[in-house]
C-alpha cells in the first residue's frame, strides 16, 4: 500500500482555496499589528517592512524556479544521448550476431591448425627442457656428488631443475585430450632417480635437523642452509597446489612437506634425548629413576637455554621455534612418562616421578630465571586421573609395608619381653621397649616421602597411618594378653613379666602422645576450628583413647601380680579373725608386699601410676570391707568390739600412708579419692564402739549412704 501511494500522481492545486487562506491569514496578521491606535502611525513603515519581504521572497522562487527547469533540461539531453547510445549498441550487437554467424564454419576448417598449434607447444616445451633431458643422467650423478660433499644448496638448485623439467612435461602430456600411459610411464621411468636424490637429499637435512642443538654451537649455517632448502620446497608444494585446484595436475612426490617433517624430526630427537639418558634400570640400580629423571632435568635445562638465546635467529619468525620446542619437550615427556607408568612403577618410583611433576613448573626448571616458560597451554603434564591412580598405587604399597613392618615390629618386641634383662629405661627412669620408637620413625620416613609430593598426599598417608595403627592397637592388645595368660600358667616364667608388662603400659602413652603431635603438627588449622566433642571423635582422639585403654589394661595386670601374691599369703583370709586380733600380720604383710612391688611401679609414667596406686588401694579398702562386713568375727562385750575398732582405726592409718606415700606427688593432677579412701574404716570404727548393739543398723546405713555419696563425688571430679 505504501509503495502505491508513493506512485500516484499528486492532487492538483487548488488555487482559490488557497488565495482564500492566504488573504485570512493576512488579515489576521494586520488585526495583530494595528491592535492601539498609536499603531496607526506606523503603516508606512509596516507596508516597506512587507514589500521588502515580498521582494525577497519573489526572488528565491525565481531562483529556485530556475533551477529546477536547468535541472530538467539536462536531465532531458541525458535520456535523448543515452537513448542514441542504445540503439547503436542494439545496432551493434546485431552485426556481431551476423559475424558470429557467419565464422561458425571456421571451427572445422581450423581442428588440423589446433592441433599443429598443440604439437608445436609440445615440441618448444621439449625443447626448452631438452638440455635437463639429455644431460639427466649427468646432472643426477653430479647431484649425488654434489649431496654427498655437503654442497647441498647447489644439489637443491639441480634437483629444481629435474624436478621442473619432468613436471613440466609430465602435465604437457597431462593437457593433452588423449593421454597415453605408455607416455607417462616412460617419463616416470626415465627420471625414477629424481625422486631417489630427493630422498637422499632429504636424509641429509634430516641429520642436520637431528643436530641442531648441537650444530647451532658449531656451524650454524648448516641449519640455515638446511631450513633455506625446507622453505623453498614448502613454496613449491603450495604451488603445485594451487595448479591442482585450478587444473587438477601435481606431480608426484608432491608435496613434500619438509617442514612438518622437519618438526616431526627435532621431535624424535627430543625423544631419543629423553630416553637416552637413562642409563640403567631397576635390577642394577633400585635408584634408577631418580638419576634417570635428574639428568633429564639438567639436560632440559641446558638445551632450552640453548634454544631461547640461539635458534630464534636461525629459524625464520613463523616457526615460532622456541614455543614450539617447548611445546615439544611437554609432548614427549607427558609420552615417556605415560609409558613407564604403563611399564609399572613401584614403591618410591611412584614417589620420585610425582615429586618431578610438582617441580616441573617451577624455578627448578621451567620457571627458571633464564627460561620463564608458561606450560599452562599445552595441558598437564600427567593428567589428574594419573595422578590420583598412581598416589592411589603408592597407598596401596605403603598400607602393605605398614602392615608388614609393624607386624614384625611387633613379633620382634614379643621376642625382648622374654629376655633375661630389665627393659630399657629413659632419661627418667620409666621403662619402654623399642616398639613406639621403630612404629614412629617409619611413619616419620613415610611422612617426609609424602612431603616432596604435597600436604594432599601427607594428610592421605597420616589418614592410612592411623587407620593402619588402629588395626595394630588390637593386635597389640591381644599380644599383652597372650603374654599375661602364658604368665599366668607358670608365674616364674617370664622372670621380667612385671618390669615388660610396665614397659608395654608406657608404650601406650607414647603412642597416643604421638598421636596428638601429628595433630597438632599437620592438622593445626582444622583443630582450632573444632570444638571439644568434634576433638574427641576425630581419628586421632579415637587412637588415643584406644591406646589408653590399652595401657589402662596393662595397669590392671600390673596390680593383677600384687593380689595375687597377697592371695597366696592368704593375708585376707586372716582378717576379722582371731589371729588378726592378736597380731598385725595381715596388714604389715599387705603393706610389705606393696613396699616390695612399689620399687618396680615407679618406672611407671605418672598417669599410670596414680591409676595402680588409686586402684590398688581401693581393691585392699574393697577386701578388708569385704571381711569387716563378713562377720567372721563376732564380739561378745563391748570391751572386744572398743579393742578392734581401735585396731581398725589403727591399721586405717597405716594403709592410708602406706598408699599416700607411693602417690606421685610431682604429677599435678592429684585425684581426691587418694588421701580420703580409708577415712571410711574410722567411720565403722565408731560403729563398733557404740554401747547399743541396736542402733549398729542405722548408723551401717548413714555410713553406705555417706560411702555412695563419696563415691559419685569422686567419679564427677574423674569425669
Amino acid at each position: 500500500m505504501a509503495t502505491e501511494s508513493t506512485l500516484s500522481p499528486p492532487a492538483p492545486l487548488d488555487l482559490g482555496r488557497m488565495e482564500m487562506e492566504a488573504k485570512e491569514t493576512a488579515k489576521k496578521h494586520i488585526a495583530n499589528l494595528l491592535q492601539r491606535p498609536e499603531q496607526l502611525e506606523r503603516v508606512d513603515q509596516y507596508k516597506r517592512r512587507i514589500s521588502r519581504k515580498k521582494a525577497s521572497v519573489d526572488t528565491m522562487l525565481k531562483t529556485a524556479v530556475q533551477s529546477q527547469l536547468d535541472g530538467v533540461r539536462t536531465g532531458l539531453n541525458q535520456l535523448q544521448s543515452a537513448l542514441q547510445d542504445v540503439y547503436e549498441i542494439k545496432q551493434r550487437l546485431g552485426e556481431v550476431d551476423d559475424a558470429y554467424k557467419s565464422i561458425s564454419p571456421l571451427h572445422t576448417k581450423l581442428m588440423d591448425l589446433k592441433k599443429e598449434n598443440t604439437r608445436y607447444c609440445q615440441l618448444a616445451s621439449a625443447m626448452e627442457n631438452l638440455k635437463h633431458i639429455f644431460t639427466a643422467p649427468e646432472i643426477v650423478r653430479k647431484t649425488e656428488e654434489l649431496i654427498s660433499e655437503g654442497k647441498l644448496l647447489q644439489a637443491h638448485k639441480h634437483l629444481s631443475d629435474l624436478e621442473q623439467s619432468r613436471d613440466d612435461l609430465m602435465f604437457e602430456l597431462y593437457k593433452q585430450p588423449q593421454q597415453s600411459p605408455t607416455d607417462n610411464n616412460t617419463l616416470e621411468k626415465y627420471f625414477r632417480d629424481v625422486i631417489n636424490l630427493s630422498e637422499q637429499l632429504g636424509k641429509q637435512l634430516w641429520v642436520i635437523i637431528q643436530r641442531t642443538l648441537m650444530s647451532v654451537r658449531r656451524e650454524p649455517t648448516l641449519i640455515v642452509t638446511a631450513l633455506r632448502i625446507i622453505e623453498r620446497e614448502e613454496r613449491t608444494d603450495e604451488f603445485y597446489l594451487k595448479r591442482k585446484a585450478q587444473t587438477g595436475f601435481i606431480p608426484p612426490g608432491r608435496p613434500k612437506k619438509w617442514r612438518e617433517k622437519c618438526f616431526s624430526i627435532l621431535e624424535e630427537s627430543i625423544c631419543s634425548r629423553i630416553e637416552g639418558n637413562q642409563f640403567e634400570d631397576r635390577s642394577i640400580n633400585k635408584m634408577w629413576l631418580v638419576r634417570h629423571l635428574e639428568v633429564t632435568r639438567q639436560l632440559m635445562l641446558e638445551d632450552l637455554k640453548v634454544v631461547k638465546q640461539m635458534l630464534p635467529p636461525i629459524f625464520p619468525p613463523q616457526y615460532n621455534i622456541v614455543k614450539k620446542y617447548v611445546q615439544m619437550y611437554h609432548r614427549a615427556l607427558a609420552s615417556h612418562f605415560q609409558e613407564m607408568i604403563q611399564q609399572g612403577l613401584e614403591g618410591n618410583e611412584i614417589v620420585t616421578l610425582l615429586q618431578w611433576v610438582g617441580i616441573y613448573n617451577s624455578p627448578e626448571l621451567m620457571k627458571h630465571p633464564a627460561l620463564d616458560f608458561d606450560t599452562k597451554e599445552y595441558g598437564p603434564l600427567l593428567e589428574n586421573s594419573a595422578i590420583d591412580e598412581l598416589q592411589n598405587q603408592y597407598l596401596k604399597t605403603m598400607k602393605l609395608n605398614i602392615m608388614e613392618w609393624t607386624k614384625n615390629s611387633l613379633t620382634q618386641d614379643q621376642k625382648d619381653w622374654y629376655k633375661e634383662e630389665h627393659p630399657d629405661a629413659d632419661g627418667d627412669g620409666y621403662y619402654s621397649t623399642s616398639l613406639p620408637v621403630i612404629i614412629f620413625q617409619m611413619m616419620e620416613q613415610n611422612l617426609q616421602v609424602a612431603q616432596m609430593i604435597g600436604e594432599d598426599m601427607v594428610k592421605k598417608v597420616i589418614e592410612l597411618f592411623t587407620d593402619e595403627l588402629s588395626h595394630y592397637a588390637k593386635e597389640y592388645k591381644g599380644a599383652i594378653q597372650s603374654y599375661r595368660d602364658r604368665h599366668l600358667q607358670d608365674r616364674s616364667e617370664p622372670k621380667f613379666y612385671l618390669h615388660y608388662m610396665i614397659a608395654n603400659t608406657n608404650n601406650c602413652i607414647s603412642f597416643g602422645e604421638y598421636m596428638t603431635q601429628l595433630r597438632k603438627r599437620y592438622f593445626k588449622e582444622e583443630l582450632d576450628n573444632k570444638d571439644e566433642f568434634c576433638i574427641r571423635k576425630d581419628r586421632f582422639q579415637t587412637l588415643t583413647d584406644e591406646f589408653n585403654r590399652i595401657g589402662s589394661f596393662g595397669a590392671n595386670c600390673i596390680l593383677e601380680e600384687v593380689f595375687i601374691d597377697l592371695k597366696n599369703i592368704k593375708c585376707f583370709e586372716e582378717l576379722m579373725t582371731k589371729q588378726w586380733q592378736q597380731s598385725s600380720h595381715p596388714v604389715e604383710v599387705i603393706c610389705a608386699t606393696w613396699n616390695d612391688y612399689s620399687v618396680d611401679f615407679v618406672h611407671l609414667k605418672p598417669v599410670f601410676h596414680t591409676i595402680v596406686v588409686e586402684e590398688g588401694q581401693r581393691k585392699v579398702l574393697q577386701e578388708y570391707l569385704k571381711a569387716l562386713l563378713s562377720k567372721k568375727l563376732s564380739f561378745k562385750t563391748y570391751e572386744e568390739r572398743k579393742i578392734a575398732a581401735e585396731k581398725i582405726c589403727k591399721e586405717s592409718e597405716q594403709m592410708g600412708a602406706l598408699f599416700h606415700k607411693y602417690t606421685n606427688k610431682t604429677e599435678p593432677m592429684q585425684l581426691p579419692i587418694t588421701e580420703d579412701m580409708f577415712q571410711v574404716l574410722p567411720m565403722l570404727a565408731e560403729v563398733l564402739r557404740l554401747r547399743d548393739s541396736s542402733m549398729m543398723s542405722l548408723e551401717l546405713t548413714v555410713i553406705y549412704m555417706c560411702s555412695m555419696s563419696k563415691r559419685i563425688q569422686i567419679a564427677k571430679t574423674q569425669k
